[in-house]
């Protein structure tokens, strides 16, 4: 039998890692590539300048952040500042000097009972005597009751000083409760509420159809009259149609508001 070899007592040879020199070369190399500068003491004027903008710092800041808020709490009323001057620039920029031209003018004023009126334009002329010409005028009169009626025409004039309106050419009148009102020219006495014309005029409305030949409206007093001769087909609840022909020279209505009622004088009606 053949002896067994005893086991072997060598330890195992020891590993050594060479990739610390490697980077001890490399930061060798860079030390002598780059060699460290001594840092330099500061000067006294350096220290000063640097004390300086540290204390501008300490003040200017807050006080920096201080004016930042109050422009945000003013920055309403600046805005509305500019926006006011620049609406008036703009209304401004509408008047044609040489020629007493303005575009898109509005007259503002109460009548007699305190109630408001506007009377806007397309374009005003105003004449060395007073007289405002207007183009495409247009009248909202607002009434106690709050009530309100629209009158507009092609043409027109007012004396500002004696608030007289006069209008010609497709004049139509509208008033809230539904009642439209045609003719060639209108005199509205703005101060009075007031609204006369001596031509024809067509009116229709929830009362039926009117033809007159001139017509007097008192808008406070609740009056209406119309002069013939005259046509007037009034509406009947009660039945599908009713008419009512006038030979007589005036139709005349009373209520809060002028009304068209069949006249008390003598008519013909067909059922």
């Amino acid at each position: 039998m053949s002896k067994k070899e005893p086991p072997s007592t060598d330890l195992p040879k020891k590993v050594e890692r060479t990739d610390f020199n490697d980077k001890k070369k490399l930061y060798l190399s860079q030390r002598s590539n780059n060699p460290i500068v001594a840092r330099e003491v500061p000067k006294p004027e350096d220290l000063e300048r640097r004390q300086n903008l540290l204390r501008w710092t300490r003040w200017g800041l807050p006080a920096t952040a201080l004016i930042l808020l109050v422009s945000i709490a003013a920055w309403p009323e600046i805005d509305r500042a500019i926006n006011s001057n620049k609406e008036i620039l703009k209304q401004l920029s509408k008047i044609k000097v040489e020629s007493g031209t303005m575009h898109g003018a509005s007259f503002h004023g109460l009548d007699s009972h305190n109630r408001p009126y506007t009377i806007t334009s397309k374009q005003v002329h105003q004449n060395a005597d007073g007289l405002i010409r207007l183009t495409y005028p247009k009248a909202d009169i607002l009434f106690q009751n709050n009530s309100w009626m629209m009158v507009t025409s092609d043409q027109g004039n007012f004396l500002q000083h004696s608030q007289n309106l006069s209008l010609s050419k497709n004049v139509v009148l509208y008033r809230d409760d539904g009642l439209f009102m045609y003719s060639p020219i209108a005199d509205i006495s703005m101060k009075s509420s007031v609204i006369t014309a001596n031509d024809w005029v067509h009116a229709e409305g929830t009362f039926g159809v009117l033809d007159a030949q001139a017509y007097f409206l008192d808008m406070h007093a609740g009056i209406a009259q119309f002069k013939g001769p005259g046509r007037l087909i009034l509406n009947d609840d009660k039945k599908s149609s009713a008419s009512s022909t006038t030979r007589n020279d005036s139709i005349q209505g009373q209520n809060k508001q002028p009304s068209f009622v069949n006249p008390s004088t003598s008519s013909e009606s067909s059922p």
